[in-house]
């Protein structure tokens, strides 16, 4: 069985989340959702071979910097 603690709804230490933390995880969840929906483009064939993989890997390439954007930039930020 878990273990129930009392202080599971205490309030954060920390405060409340600084205005560059929120920029960044909206930054990098538009990116991702972006990049998701541009790879998705690449699976059109009347548009050609070559710009169906410019597409896919540029929303490739969008999704890998929006899911690294917070793990990368707000550690160095110490966020």
């Amino acid at each position: 069985m878990a273990k129930q603690s009392e202080g599971l709804f205490e309030e954060s230490s920390q405060g409340s989340v600084s205005a560059v933390t929120a920029i960044v995880f909206i930054l990098s969840f538009v990116l991702a959702m972006g990049g998701i929906v541009l790879a998705s483009y690449g699976f059109n064939p009347a548009i050609g071979a070559s710009n169906e993989l410019f597409l896919f890997v540029g929303g490739l390439v969008l999704t890998t910097v929006g899911f690294a954007l917070p793990f990368t930039v707000l550690p160095a930020l110490g966020k």
